[in-house]
């Protein structure tokens, strides 16, 4: 008897340990599928969870409806690979947008906990791929079915009734706000769509492709996200269709992921040879991007108007991990994809090399005596182009994955050794060539005896520019080079050196003595002169620089002759006393 008392309790205690469980687990979920999901609710719920996950969930607004209602995409996910997933094309369809907005729910919550959706790991599958939704395409749409004309403006009560038929009961409203139904708006063999020629509740194509707001929206979402992989969910019927044009390997490629996809859900493939409409999201991504794309049916066919929210149990039941697949699925073909372009990135830099090897030449190979050191106009060209496919291939490696740029930026720095090796060539030719330049001004001048303001900073500048090229010379790859580049530019300089630098600080000195003589500094003059007399016995190529010798010579003359005369020192000596007797005798 006690036993079987304690084994009750066990019972009863798991019991409602279990009970409490899934309260707690429900309680954590935020979307609540059992309900009209209107576009309302969703954007309060779409609220919530980039409250609750806001390092995973992130919602932005991509565009609005032709009536004014915004569009929401929300991410879900970390990962660089994308993949997209959407909902409520056609406005009776709204329990697709319920299959979005629970997707996002139930992983989010599966991505925190750590657990898995039908054997699915969401933290690894989300850590590596981010699934974008939009999960209502056609907010006026899903509004009018579901409401009637209510939240519409007066004025346009009566045009939509007449694009119902005259009904004023819209349930079976599939079309957007204006009449056009947004799966038959896509650029896939638009122009062989049959149906209306007019806005109607359904399948009226439009004008022209891709003219409908929502539909544009689509199509710059697509764009800006890039995805991998797309799932279109509709309803209704249980079937899968797939197959719009592809051959060879995508052939193959869309038909093992529909495969899976039909044994996960238990919905029909729809054969390819019985399915030849167009206009869908799915027919122009497969077409325009070369990715797979599938439009889901979603529960059993429901006729003219909604399916009852009764069978959404079900549905969850069959499309639970379906998001998760696709996600995990979008990985793979997305790092497929990223090795293939680091793959013809490496080998378009490494192709470009051989061209950027001819730069060696300039600076190493064939610089073999003085006259080789020089810049070309086929250098400077070759060398604009290395820079400028430099550029272009460091941003195509900034657009793969970090884990992807490996091999072409080891191919890039092979392309910018050649690029910083000519740089330094030219940095130091160009260097060289300017103080040959001002070398030759200064000696000019020297040699005229030109001697003033403009010839001292005409010497800062020489003496600057020798200084800046034996750096720049030390920096050329290539002892050969450098030796070559020191003979050509520097010699010439260390030979004149002595002789510029002795006039030029005599030159200094005399300006300082002159002014002090200007200011009656006789002492400090005399101090310099005596300075000016050592600077003098040093002077070197006094024949090559005579005219500067001259006008030195000149100067100081003129100076020393400005200078007041000394006078000679006064008698301090008492005269001596003279003898009259000696004088008389």
């Amino acid at each position: 008897m006690n036993k079987l008392k304690l084994l009750l309790s066990v019972l009863i205690c798991f019991g409602i340990s279990f009970l409490f469980s899934e309260i707690a687990s429900a309680q954590s979920y935020i979307v609540n599928p059992n309900q009209t999901y209107t576009y309302s609710k969703m954007v309060k719920d779409i609220k919530k969870l980039e409250q609750a996950y806001p390092d995973l969930v992130e919602a932005k607004v991509i565009g609005t409806s032709e009536y004014g209602r915004n569009i929401y995409a929300v991410a879900l996910g970390k990962g660089d690979a994308t993949v997209f997933i959407n909902g409520s094309h056609h406005a009776r369809e709204w329990i697709t947008t319920t299959v979005n907005m629970n997707m996002i729910d139930k992983y989010a919550y599966a991505y925190e906990e750590g657990s898995k959706i039908n054997g699915y790991d969401a933290k690894k599958i989300l850590n590596s791929t981010t699934i974008w939704f939009i999960p209502m395409v056609n907010p006026d749409g899903v509004t009018l079915q579901q409401t009637g004309l209510t939240y519409f403006p007066k004025q346009d009560h009566a045009k939509l009734i007449k694009m119902n038929d005259g009904s004023k009961n819209f349930q079976r409203w599939k079309a957007n706000g204006k009449g056009i139904d947004l799966n038959r708006q896509y650029d896939a063999r638009w122009k062989y769509i049959s149906g209306g020629s007019v806005p109607k509740f359904k399948n009226y194509k439009g004008k022209s492709p891709e003219s409908a707001k929502e539909t544009k929206v689509v199509l710059d979402f697509v764009k800006d996200t890039d995805p991998e992989m797309a799932i279109s969910y509709h309803s209704s019927g249980q079937i899968l269709f797939w197959k719009y044009g592809q051959t060879g390997s995508r052939y193959t490629r869309d038909r093992t992921h529909a495969r899976k996809i039909s044994s996960m859900t238990g919905y029909r493939l729809i054969s390819p040879s019985s399915y030849t409409g167009g206009g869908g999201f799915s027919d122009w991504f497969s077409t325009a991007e070369k990715k797979p794309a599938y439009t889901i049916e979603v529960a059993p066919y429901a006729g003219e108007t909604h399916v009852p929210i009764k069978y959404f149990k079900k549905i969850w039941q069959e499309n639970a991990a379906i998001g998760l697949y696709t996600a995990q699925e979008g990985a793979k073909l997305y790092n497929t994809e990223q090795l293939a372009k680091s793959k013809a990135l490496t080998t378009d830099i490494q192709t470009f090399n051989k061209t950027a090897k001819k730069l060696s030449a300039y600076y190493f190979t064939s610089v073999n005596k003085t006259s080789d050191l020089r810049i070309t106009n086929a250098q400077t060209t070759l060398y604009n182009k290395t820079k400028q496919e430099i550029t272009k291939q460091e941003k195509a490696i900034a657009k793969l994955p970090k884990a992807y740029q490996t091999s072409a930026n080891a191919s890039l720095r092979i392309t910018k050794l050649y690029r910083d090796r000519y740089l330094t060539y030219q940095t130091a030719v160009k260097a060289g060539e300017s103080l040959a330049d001002t070398h030759e001004e200064l000696i000019s001048a020297l040699t005229k005896g030109t001697l003033n303001t403009k010839t001292n900073s005409l010497f800062i500048t020489w003496e600057k520019a020798t200084n800046t090229t034996e750096t720049k010379i030390s920096n050329m790859y290539s002892k050969k080079v450098r030796t070559l580049a020191q003979k050509k530019y520097i010699a010439p300089v260390e030979k004149d050196l002595p002789a510029i630098t002795n006039l030029m600080a005599r030159y200094t000195l005399l300006t300082t003595i002159d002014k002090q003589a200007d200011n009656k500094e006789y002492e400090a003059v005399k101090e310099q002169l005596v300075k000016l007399e050592q600077l003098n016995q040093q002077a070197a190529a006094k024949e090559r620089f005579k005219q500067a010798e001259a006008f030195l010579e000149q100067w100081q003359s003129e100076i020393e002759q400005a200078l007041p005369v000394e006078e000679p020192p006064a008698e301090t000596t008492e005269p001596q006393e003279t003898n009259e007797d000696e004088i008389a005798a």
